[in-house]
C-alpha cells in the first residue's frame, strides 16, 4: 500500500508489561482493506460427529470439518491453549461459522430420516459441547434444540457407574481426594483403546470407547441409564414412580438423592420435587410464604432433556442419609409429597413471585438479540428463515432479512450478513451493525459473552502463569498467547478505528466515507 497520504499514529492498550500492545497504524484510504485478514474470525472451531450402531461400531456416516468464528463474536481464548492451535492457524479455516451449522442442520436432518430413535451422545456434552452448538445454531437463525429430544452424556454414565459399582472404573483422584471424570484420564487408567489427543476427533471416538466400556461394565443398570437419554421415557419415569433417586455431583463428590415429584414447573419437562430425607409435613401445612424459607435445600429440579440419572427408590436405603432413615419412613414421605396440591401451589406462586423479581431487575442478558431468554426458535417467522436459508446469494437473503418483523430476528440476520458479506448491506445497515459490535465487543463492561477486554485480562493471567510455572509446553504456549494479544488489539483498533469514522460523518466527506468500508 502506498504511503502517500497516510498518518502513523501509535496506538496503546493497556496490559501486562511482558506483553505489547502499543502499535503503529497507518490511518488513510485503503487502510480496511489492507487489514482485512487481522479481523477476519477469531479461532477455527471443529466439529465432529460419528454414527454407531447399537453395540457402538462406526459406521460410514460421519461429519468432521471445521470452520471460522464469526466476527462479530470473541471466542473464549482458553480454547487455544487447550488445542493449542494458534490464531494463525486459525486464520486459514476456509469453512465460515454459518456455512458450518447450515451443514450441521442438514446432516442432523438426514441421521435422524435414518435412524429410528436416534440418541446425541458426548462427554460432558450437556453443559457444555450442546449449550456451544445450541448458541451458534440459534445465532445463524436455525432451529437450536436439534438434540434435545434424546440425548446422554458420558460423564453423567461414568459418574453413575462409579456410584453404583465403584470397583467397575478406575478414576483419578482431586486434590480433595474426590473421584475426576476428565475424559482423557478415564481413557488412561481404564486402559479404553484411543490414542488421546486433545482435538475433536479424539475426543468423539474416545467418547464412543467409554460408553461402550460402562455399558459392558453394568449391564444389569445399563438399560435404566439409557431410558433416561430419552426426554419422554425420562418425564414418564419422574412421574409415574412415587419415589425415585436421582444422581447429583458437586466438586466431584457424587451422591444419590432420594426425591418424590411433586408438579411440573413452568417449564416443559421440568419437575419440582421434595428431598425425602426431609420431613414434608411443615412443608404442607406452612403458608405460601413461610414455605419460600423452609424449601430451602429441600427441593430440586430434575430436568428431563438433560439426561438426569434416574434408578430406582428401593435403592435408597443403600446410601446416606436414607440408610438411617428406612425404607418405611421414605415410602410415607414419598406418598404424602407425590403430586401434592397443596405444595403444587406453593410451587407455582413461587414461580410467578421470582418471575415477577426477574422483571423488575430487567437482567442485562435480556438486551442482547441472542440471549438464551429470547431464544425462541423461529420467531413467528419459520417459513421466512426457511427461504432465508434456501437462497443462494447474499443479495437474495439480504432482502428476506429486511422484510423480518422481529427487531431481534431482523438485527441478527443483519449481523450475520455483516459477518459473511459486508458490502451487501446498505450502508446504513453497517454502520448500525458496527455500532453495535463497538459498544458490546470494545467497551469494558460486564457482559454475558466475551468482551476483548475480558480476553485480554485472560490472556495476561495465562501469560504469567505460564512464566511462574514449569509447563512441557510452555514456549508453544507463549507463542499462541502472544499471536492472540496481537490479534485482540488490532481488533480492538480497527473496531475502536470504524466507530471513530461513522461519528465524524457530519465533518468527513461522504466520499472519505466510502473509503473506509469493506
Amino acid at each position: 500500500m502506498s504511503e502517500t497520504g497516510l498518518k502513523k499514529v501509535n496506538v496503546s492498550l493497556p496490559g501486562s508489561p511482558n506483553l505489547n500492545r502499543s502499535y503503529d497504524i497507518h490511518i488513510g484510504s485503503g487502510l480496511l482493506e489492507s487489514c482485512a485478514s487481522l479481523i477476519s474470525p477469531l479461532l477455527k472451531r471443529d466439529f465432529v460427529a460419528i454414527v454407531t450402531d447399537e453395540n457402538f461400531q462406526e459406521t460410514n456416516q460421519n461429519i468432521n470439518e471445521f470452520c471460522r468464528p464469526r466476527t462479530s463474536i470473541i471466542s473464549q481464548p482458553g480454547a487455544l491453549l487447550t488445542t493449542q492451535k494458534g490464531i494463525r492457524e486459525a486464520l486459514h479455516a476456509e469453512q465460515s461459522s454459518y456455512e458450518l451449522m447450515k451443514k450441521i442442520n442438514a446432516t442432523f436432518d438426514e441421521w435422524k430420516k435414518d435412524a429410528e430413535e436416534p440418541i446425541f451422545i458426548g462427554h460432558n456434552i450437556i453443559d457444555f459441547d450442546e449449550s456451544v452448538l445450541e448458541y451458534n445454531l440459534f445465532n445463524n437463525l436455525f432451529f437450536p434444540y436439534i438434540t434435545r429430544k434424546s440425548r446422554g452424556d458420558t460423564l453423567s454414565l461414568a459418574r453413575a457407574l462409579y456410584a453404583l459399582n465403584p470397583s467397575s472404573m478406575k478414576t483419578p483422584l482431586t486434590a480433595r481426594g474426590n473421584p475426576s471424570f476428565k475424559l482423557e484420564k478415564l481413557a488412561e487408567l481404564n486402559n479404553l483403546p484411543i490414542e488421546f489427543a486433545h482435538d475433536a476427533l479424539s475426543d468423539v471416538r474416545t467418547s464412543i470407547a467409554l460408553t461402550k466400556f460402562i455399558q459392558e461394565s453394568d449391564k444389569e443398570n445399563w438399560s435404566q441409564l439409557q431410558m433416561s437419554m430419552n426426554k419422554e421415557r425420562a418425564i414418564e419415569y419422574v412421574t409415574s414412580n412415587k419415589g425415585f433417586c436421582y444422581m447429583t455431583s458437586f466438586a466431584g463428590r457424587v451422591k444419590l438423592q432420594a426425591l418424590s415429584m411433586v408438579c411440573e414447573s413452568q417449564y416443559s419437562g421440568w419437575f419440582h420435587t421434595i428431598d425425602l430425607a426431609h420431613d414434608p409435613e411443615p412443608l404442607i401445612e406452612c403458608n405460601a410464604e413461610e414455605f419460600k424459607k423452609l424449601i430451602k435445600k429441600k427441593n430440586r429440579y430434575v430436568i428431563c432433556n438433560q439426561h438426569p440419572i434416574l434408578l430406582p427408590g428401593k435403592i435408597a436405603s443403600n446410601y446416606e442419609p436414607y440408610n438411617e432413615i428406612g425404607a418405611d419412613v421414605l415410602n410415607e414421605r414419598a406418598k404424602m409429597v407425590y403430586k401434592n396440591k397443596s405444595l403444587a401451589d406453593k410451587f407455582k406462586l413461587m414461580e410467578i413471585d421470582r418471575q415477577i423479581e426477574k422483571e423488575e431487575e430487567s437482567s442485562q442478558d435480556n438486551i442482547f438479540p441472542e440471549s438464551k431468554a429470547n431464544m425462541f426458535t423461529q420467531f413467528g417467522q419459520a417459513s421466512d428463515l426457511a427461504q432465508f436459508h434456501e437462497k443462494e446469494t447474499w443479495e437474495e437473503k439480504y432482502k428476506i432479512a429486511l422484510g423480518i418483523k422481529d427487531p431481534r430476528a431482523n438485527f441478527m440476520l443483519k449481523r450475520l450478513i455483516f459477518d459473511e458479506s459486508p458490502k451487501t448491506l446498505s450502508a446504513e445497515d453497517f454502520k448500525m451493525v458496527h455500532r453495535e459490535l463497538h459498544d458490546r465487543l470494545v467497551i469494558n463492561q460486564e457482559r454475558p459473552f466475551t468482551t476483548i477486554p475480558e480476553a485480554m485480562n485472560y490472556v495476561d493471567t495465562e501469560f504469567t502463569k505460564l512464566e511462574e510455572n514449569d509447563d512441557e509446553d510452555k514456549e508453544k504456549k507463549l507463542i499462541i498467547l502472544k499471536d492472540y494479544n496481537k490479534y485482540l488489539v488490532w481488533s480492538t483498533i480497527i473496531l475502536t478505528f470504524w466507530n471513530g469514522i461513522y461519528f465524524m460523518e457530519q465533518v468527513v466527506s461522504n466520499h472519505a466515507i466510502e473509503d473506509y468500508k469493506i
